[in-house]
């Protein structure tokens, strides 16, 4: 241990210190200079141990400091990181995948330096602990960064590392980024091989997430190819083992690339997985990245309407032949004579096959009783819309099958009336609308007497009438528990379908093709909302399930819980309880999961209420991104090595590995110091000091008989 005196720490300068000694000196032989009654030598003596108690206390007051060094040796710590991806085990040319990657880490021999400390790390998504003979070869993802993060973290306990990798990162950064203010050298092996060799693979494949039974839709696909130039290969579009569609690719150069596009129609609700699959082609070296899976959420686009007129009316004909144009639309009609008698046929149609009703008109009288029946259930079990005629009698439709969306005051007497917007466009899904100079559209019938909008409908459309707003209902819908109404109560709309002008044409196309869409969708009213981030995940992301809660008076609920269980054919059910995230949101991360197609049931509660549940799918597909490339990467791995003055080395040159070290003293035992200050004022050895003089001076004093 090594002592050096570092000076003062004092308040004061150094020469008023030596002013007050002086003086204090001065003082303790004035105190004394009378004490002729003593021997010199006591006198003198006395005189000192006063001048001695000054002394040490203004040595003290000056606050003198020492550094203290203590010197030691520490066994140098190098750390290990190796790949653990699923590409270092790829055999190709002369690399021969794990054998390679074991003899190559036989070759470095870390069992035999016992005078280092080496610690092992694996790589994949991420960089953890491990031991040298317990890689896995498997990781479906490589974040280099991560592991040049985890060496900057711990570089003041390690002296260099070691990177065995492929240098082909799938994840995160460039880890050269990562490498600026890194103290340590870097020394890398290469496994793996630079040759090119022929592959095909299935770079990425794309489509809309949800699909409609019987409707094509694209799926574009992007193929890599190397070292098939001129020789053609098929592409195909599979639902499991059946082939959908095939295309036949023929590349024009040695590396190229190809974007095809197939139609997929889907002939099954429910999700769906579909593939991309390439036939395993001679001298391919891997046919591991010659599929891909993709999903599609499948539903029935086609709509089942009834159109049933109780009076022959341009209008009828005109959002009958509107409706047919729809390619997925079923339409059903039935044109009313008398009694139970309509021109198509029998009205004997199940409300359960029917998705909408559009209902044209009602008579003041002559229905019999089993029609008003049937009309009745169909308006209470159907969304429905709802058109008025010249002929129709709205108190007579309240009164026998159900209320409307406006206020009835009295009849009603049809007069010209303009049409005009309430409130502001694009307030409602209907009023997504072209824009359009409302003055130029033809004029309706309807009433501006006896009518006034309901406290629990939506106004869309007023009227104007000879030029002044009306405020009275021409469009008015209405949500009734899971179904909802829409109310035109004017007429003379197949006049905008015979206006020249392609505008006003297209405005009441839209126009009443919205309402049909809004009035036929289900509003889902829905407390719990429960939904995966994404419909399908790939195997190195996490699963994530996102929820949203309200109560039933429709605010958002903080303090429930909500529990959920997942499963799927070859897995048995998981229970797990979702995360209160706050303002309504739950959240939960079920981390990587294994490929295939899973279901899921949330239950929201609160104590013992039950508040609602909803079900939901999503699938996992397995990673190919560790076969993407398989090419390993020299210079990655020379400019990580170079940039921190280390050393690269092929994986196949090994030999001699640890004279590098050597040649930079790595592996000697690293000398170290530890500096400290030690302060004389904190030492209770000169305040015992004090006291020992000032005792020595007293004890003096009464031997000699002083006062």
């Amino acid at each position: 241990m090594d002592f050096t005196f570092q000076g003062f720490q004092s308040a004061l300068p150094l020469w008023s210190y030596v002013l007050m000694f002086i003086g204090t000196s001065v003082l303790a032989w004035w105190s004394y200079k009378d004490s002729t009654g003593i021997k010199s030598t006591y006198r003198y003596l006395l005189i000192g141990l006063r001048t001695a108690v000054f002394a040490v206390l203004f040595i003290l007051l000056l606050n003198p400091f020492i550094k203290t060094e203590t010197t030691y040796f520490e066994t140098p710590t190098i750390m290990v990181m190796m790949d653990n991806s699923a590409s270092t085990a790829i055999r190709k040319s002369s690399y021969k995948g794990v054998e390679s990657y074991t003899q190559t880490l036989n070759n470095i021999e870390f069992g035999d330096f016992e005078e280092v400390n080496l610690s092992f790390y694996a790589i994949g998504s991420s960089a953890e602990p491990t031991k040298l003979d317990s890689l896995t070869f498997d990781a479906e993802q490589t974040n280099l960064s991560k592991a040049i993060q985890l060496l900057k973290a711990n570089q003041r306990e390690v002296n260099s590392a070691i990177l065995i990798s492929d240098g082909i990162y799938t994840q995160g950064r460039n880890p050269i980024f990562n490498t600026n203010d890194l103290e340590i050298p870097i020394y890398t092996v290469g496994l793996g091989d630079t040759t090119s060799q022929k592959d095909i693979l299935v770079r990425s494949s794309s489509t809309n997430s949800t699909g409609y039974l019987d409707t094509p839709q694209p799926v574009t696909v992007n193929i890599a190819s190397n070292g098939f130039r001129g020789q053609s290969f098929q592409v195909h579009l599979k639902d499991g083992n059946k082939i959908l569609s095939t295309k036949t690719v023929s590349p024009d150069l040695v590396s190229d690339n190809h974007e095809l596009t197939f139609k997929l129609t889907p002939q099954k609700e429910g999700l769906q997985q579909y593939s991309i699959v390439i036939p395993a082609l001679e001298q391919e070296w891997t046919s591991n990245n010659n599929s891909q899976l993709f999903s599609v959420d499948v539903k029935d686009a086609k709509q089942s309407i009834l159109s049933l007129a109780f009076e022959v009316h341009p209008d009828v004909k005109y959002v009958r032949s509107l409706l047919r144009s729809d390619k997925n639309t079923e339409l059903t009609t039935r044109t009313w004579i008398n009694n139970n008698r309509f021109i198509e046929g029998n009205l004997s149609i199940a409300a359960d096959t029917v998705d909408l009703a559009i209902i044209h008109g009602y008579p003041g009288n002559g229905l019999p009783a089993s029609l008003e029946k049937k009309i009745k259930l169909l308006t209470n079990e159907v969304p429905h819309i709802i058109f008025a005629t010249p002929l129709f009698s709205p108190q007579q439709f309240e009164q026998e099958i159900s209320s409307l969306p406006v206020r009835l005051l009295g009849p009603w007497n049809y007069v010209q009336v303009g049409l005009s917007p309430r409130g502001k466009t694009n307030s409602h899904p209907i009023m997504e609308l072209p824009t359009l100079d409302y003055s130029q559209l033809p004029s309706l019938l309807s009433p501006v007497d006896n009518i006034n909008p309901t406290a629990t409908a939506t106004q869309l459309f007023n009227s104007t009438h000879r030029g002044q707003q009306t405020n009275k209902p021409v469009l008015s819908v209405q949500e009734i528990g899971n179904h909802r109404i829409s109310f035109f109560n004017a007429f003379g709309w197949f006049q905008f379908h015979q206006e020249p002008n392609r505008k006003v044409q297209n405005f009441a196309n839209e126009l009443l093709l919205n309402v049909v869409s809004w009035t036929a969708t289900n509003p889902n009213n829905q407390l719990l909302k429960a939904k995966p981030t994404k419909t399908t995940f790939n195997g190195s992301e996490h699963v994530i399930i996102d929820a949203y809660l309200q109560n039933e008076r429709g605010e958002m609920e903080t303090n429930a819980s909500i529990d959920l269980t997942f499963s799927s054919d070859t897995l048995e059910s998981h229970f797990y309880s979702m995360e209160n995230v706050g303002s309504g949101r739950y959240r939960l991360d079920l981390g990587t999961m294994p490929e295939g197609i899973y279901t899921f049931n949330a239950v929201a509660q609160k104590g013992d209420r039950h508040i609602d549940s909803q079900q939901g799918e999503f699938a996992v597909a397995q990673s190919n991104a560790e076969f993407v490339n398989t090419t390993r990467d020299d210079q990655l791995l020379r400019t990580l090595a170079n940039k921190t003055e280390g050393t690269y080395l092929p994986y196949d040159s090994v030999s001699g590995f640890w004279q590098n070290f050597r040649d930079k003293n790595l592996l000697s035992k690293n000398q170290k110091s530890e500096t400290s200050y030690f302060y004389l004022y904190r030492n209770i050895g000169w305040f015992i000091l004090v006291i020992v003089l000032l005792s020595a001076e007293w004890i003096t004093r009464k031997y000699l008989s002083l006062p």
